[in-house]
């Protein structure tokens, strides 16, 4: 354990040997099964929507109110809509209900209650609405009236119907700003479906700018000596949520334990296990999103990890859980995610993070806004410093080809500082100690973007992560660049030939990696999609774009513009690169130049959209739309070609860096013994 880290609090989990529990089922989908106990009129006046009540008035509507308990995976409703007067409105008092409706798609989430708002039919279901459908994300505590009695009594008291009109305006308004809002509709029904509403906090991955090091996860074990962030829950396209615990507002873990070993921490509020565990797996069969894992003892450091157990303490297995790092400064995998890929959510700001879950399809790159202290102030730094490294070294070199009186060897040897001058005959040639100076650099470069190694193993004490990691790519490019200007652009050597030749290949494919991810399409699952998803999502996207303009002419006129567009680039592409026979290589040049000329000429579409034929305020997502499209098209076409680049990127990446070094080494060797030989 790092000096600098305080004591793990009661809570820390424990190391490597699992024992999995199978996660708590839902209770089959059914009416509402538990109805409930008599309701009085004082009980009623105690929930803040009916507190204006006078006493009579409370009384007798208690009377013709149900209150309702339902488990998790319950149906509050599941009924095709009725007359209005004959409708139900459901006020919910505790727990969290997802609401679907039914329609010619199918059945889909449409919104989510929370306490204190309200069901009215209204509001979720219209003409062609077949079936509404009320579900319990959590246990479920609701009032069911009908919609003819809480009409009487909000015509007889003012303070009611303004309540009830705020609770209406809550649920109106996120529907509004939230799930009529094009990308960020599908989005917001990802978070009901998966029931992310109601957490505390969420861990967010993004694979976009994961570089899989696993740093997270050796930094957890290190930590707590077992991983406690856990593998990923669920996916939507590039962006993961690990199956961590996510301090619910509702937990359904902590009423389970019969013993009193599951609690809120005082300072943190987060939910944390005794260390007098007993295993009873009780807390984690009830929550049902996996995050509780069972370890056996024997297996453990107990002294290290579990210092606070009791000696009569007992039982073979012990409950484990992310608690958030309670008791540290920092949650250890945060810290250690070297590209800020890893970063935490407040549940209440989840859905502002919406961005973050659609860099699949708008192209958003760099580090989450959310990450604190992401280096951008550091990558500043370096760029610039990369670019004067540029712009001397060009100087230089081509300054002793060209320009020679003006370089810096001429200037140093006139001011007494070097013994010789620029050789008049071969001013910049490989082996001088202009040269060697340039190698050494170009390794020193090179060799310093293992400090990586050193700043992650102490982050944040020397730094964070991302900025160490920051440092590793300029350095890599530094080291590249110095490189280049080394060999003089004579190419000659086994060993010099094959470091260079590797280490330009790491850095392609470093760059290379991250732009096939966007290339090939993923689902909400984050796999590739295949071909039949890829053509059933066209279709989808077709549907989107006729929403979108005024009439269905102006968008067949549209459509059929940008088909022509596509087409014809290619036919391009094909007669360019032979899509049958083409490298790797050129195949991905190929793909990267037809997006190019796509985008520039779906990009003039615009102005003809904002004259007219698209609806008012709808030309940006029109044109997002189109390129979506055309990516689609693009993929369904080089849908082969497109897996077997993104399966061998990675290891040419990986391989080319090992071979780098070792042919880096060999070079240097072989240089320092021809110097001592001479």
């Amino acid at each position: 354990m790092s000096a600098q880290e305080p004591r793990p609090v009661d809570g820390a989990a424990p190391p490597d040997g699992v024992a999995r529990v199978k996660k708590a089922p839902p209770r089959k989908k059914g009416k509402a099964d538990a109805e409930a106990a008599a309701l009085t009129g004082e009980r009623l006046r105690a929930t803040p929507l009916f507190a204006p009540l006078d006493a009579a008035l409370a009384s007798r509507l208690a009377e013709r109110v149900t209150r309702v308990e339902i488990e998790r995976g319950a149906t509050l409703l599941d009924a095709a809509p009725a007359p209005d007067d004959a409708s139900l409105v459901f006020v919910i008092l505790a727990g969290h209900v997802s609401a679907e409706r039914e329609a010619e798609r199918g059945l889909e989430t449409v919104n989510y209650l929370t306490p204190g708002e309200v069901y009215v039919q209204k509001l979720f279901a219209d003409d062609r609405t077949r079936r509404v459908r009320l579900t319990a994300m959590v246990p479920v505590t609701a009032l069911r009236i009908a919609y003819a009695d809480l009409n009487y009594v909000l015509k007889k008291s003012d303070a009611v119907r303004d309540a009830f009109s705020d609770a209406v305006r809550a649920v109106t308004e996120r529907q509004a700003s939230r799930f009529d809002q094009g990308f960020q509709r599908e989005i917001a029904r990802f978070f009901v479906e998966q029931r992310l509403t109601f957490a505390g906090r969420v861990k967010v991955k993004r694979m976009d700018i994961c570089i899989e090091c696993d740093g997270c996860y050796d930094a957890c074990r290190d930590r707590h000596g077992t991983d406690r962030l856990g593998a990923t829950e669920v996916k939507y396209g590039l962006t993961e949520v690990p199956a961590n615990c996510h301090n619910c507002g509702v937990p359904e873990c902590l009423d389970k334990c019969k013993f009193g070993h599951l609690s809120r921490h005082p300072d943190t509020q987060e939910i944390v296990i005794s260390h007098d565990c007993i295993g009873c797996t009780a807390c984690a069969r009830g929550c049902s999103f996996g995050a509780i894992r069972m370890h056996a003892i024997a297996d453990l450091d107990m002294a290290r990890y579990f210092p606070g157990r009791s000696a009569d303490a007992k039982g073979k297995n012990i409950a484990q859980k992310c608690d958030n790092c309670s008791g540290y400064a920092d949650q250890a995998c945060i810290t250690a995610c070297p590209t800020g890929a890893l970063f935490q959510v407040d549940g209440a700001r989840l859905f502002d993070a919406w961005p973050q879950f659609a860099v699949h399809r708008t192209g958003v790159g760099g580090a989450p806004a959310t990450v604190p202290g992401a280096p951008l102030g550091w990558r500043r730094f370096w760029v610039t410093f990369f670019a004067l490294n540029a712009l001397f070294l060009s100087f230089e070199c081509f300054g002793r080809l060209y320009w020679p009186a003006y370089t810096f060897g001429t200037w140093l040897h006139a001011w007494g500082i070097t013994a010789d001058g620029l050789n008049p005959v071969a001013p910049f040639r490989a082996g001088d100690w202009f040269s060697h100076a340039l190698g050494w650099g170009g390794a020193g470069f090179l060799l310093a973007t293992q400090l990586y190694r050193f700043g992650k193993a102490y982050a944040p004490r020397f730094g964070s992560v991302q900025v160490w990691m920051e440092s590793h790519v300029w350095l890599g490019a530094l080291g590249g660049l110095w490189g280049l200007f080394h060999t003089t652009f004579l190419f000659n050597g086994l060993f010099s030939v094959t470091a260079f030749g590797t280490m330009s290949v790491a850095l392609l494919t470093g760059v290379v990696g991250r732009y096939v991810l966007y290339l090939v399409p993923r689902s909400g699952a984050g796999a590739q999609l295949e071909l039949r998803e890829l053509e059933l999502r066209l279709g989808e996207l077709d549907r989107e774009l006729d929403g979108l303009f005024d009439s269905p002419r102006a968008g067949m006129t549209m459509m059929t513009r940008v088909a022509d567009l596509v087409a014809a680039e290619s036919a391009a592409a094909a007669a360019d690169h032979g899509e049958d026979r083409e490298s790797l290589v050129q195949g991905l040049l190929g793909i990267a130049g037809e997006d190019q000329a796509l985008r520039r000429r779906i990009e003039a579409l615009r102005a003809d959209l904002e004259r007219g034929g698209v609806r008012a305020g709808k030309a940006k997502e029109a044109l997002a739309l189109m390129r979506e499209r055309f990516k689609m098209e693009r993929s369904i076409r080089r849908h082969a070609f497109l897996g077997r680049l993104l399966k061998r990127y990675r290891v040419v990446h990986v391989v080319a860096s090992n071979v780098m070094f070792g042919a880096l080494l060999l070079h240097i060797v072989v240089a320092l013994a021809y110097a001592v030989g001479n």
